[in-house]
């Protein structure tokens, strides 16, 4: 497969599938309640109930958006809590894609894991599961391989097990250290790239700081140490999109201030159970639409 780069025109017109271009989600709104409130954040949508796991919320109440560029689309997901819903009561990014879009959503995931095998807990690690997992055939036809950026491997006791991205000349996955955090992001691109030869989509969750930080601060993990580590991934991403035949993005909500700002500390407080775990509604009208217009364009070429 030819390395593809995403065409902002087609980008545009997946955004305008969203109406208010992702101000509003029309394709993945909750069938509506007898009573409501409004968010006071520039993203639009209605709060029901005490929080964002509200039943209004549920995979059952979303509308399918006819048409989707990403129906019948096979994607894996790798992850920890996040991608697990620890926060949703097990509803998430991948059950969402599905519901909204019709893609068939494949997930490993578990809880309190890590990018890099820490020793003594091998089988816990995303690299182990992604060889392990029945869930994964190599054989099956695959569209899009997303993994989260771990915030486990940024708990204090895992920093130094970071470990350094290597230079760009070495591409043998048996140079790559997945006793660390980054030997294993890059093991992760080879081995994706050779057994399914597909794009490789890393994402972060939306930003937190440091504890202080009043309610998007966080202790441990602190947000600087995320923030770093999802730099390192974003480098490790033009590392192997400057070779033949590689496909790897990073949709790095932790930095996008334009997305950031769209919510209010209230809302905020509605949409996320803590500063690393989106509830339902976090999911679904705030982070969605973004992996939307990310994955858009790629159905079209």
């Amino acid at each position: 497969m030819r390395r593809r780069s995403i065409c902002w025109a087609a980008l545009a017109l997946a955004a305008g599938l969203l109406t208010g271009c992702s101000q509003n989600l029309t394709a993945a709104t909750p069938a509506p309640e007898p009573a409501g409130r409004s968010s006071t954040g520039e993203l639009q949508f209605v709060l029901y109930g005490n929080d964002g796991n509200d039943s209004a919320y549920d995979l059952k109440n979303v509308q399918p958006m006819a048409e989707s560029p990403l129906n019948g689309k096979t994607i894996l997901w790798l992850g920890s809590s996040v991608t697990y819903g620890a926060g949703s009561n097990g509803q998430a990014l991948p059950q969402f894609v599905a519901a909204a879009d019709g893609a068939v959503s494949v997930t490993e995931a578990m809880s309190g894991t890590t990018l890099a095998t820490i020793p003594g807990q091998e089988e816990k690690s995303y690299i182990s599961r992604m060889l392990n997992s029945k869930k994964f055939p190599e054989e099956d036809s695959v569209d899009f391989f997303i993994c989260q950026i771990s915030t486990n491997d940024c708990k204090q006791e895992n920093l130094p097990l970071w470990g350094e991205l290597t230079p760009s000349s070495v591409t043998d996955p048996e140079q790559f250290d997945r006793g660390t955090t980054m030997g294993a992001v890059e093991y992760l691109i080879r081995y994706v790239h050779d057994t399914w030869d597909c794009p490789v989509i890393f994402y972060s969750g939306s930003y937190f700081g440091n504890a202080g930080d009043g309610i998007r601060g966080s202790d441990d993990p602190r947000g600087s140490d995320y923030g770093r580590l999802v730099d390192l991934v974003r480098q490790a991403a033009d590392k192997w999109n400057a070779q033949p035949g590689y496909q790897v993005e990073v949709l790095d909500l932790f930095h996008d201030e334009a997305f950031n700002s769209q919510v209010s500390d209230s809302d905020y407080q509605y949409l996320m159970r803590d500063p690393v775990h989106p509830r339902k509604a976090g999911y679904l009208v705030w982070w969605l639409p973004q992996f939307q217009k990310l994955l858009y364009p790629y159905c079209n070429l």
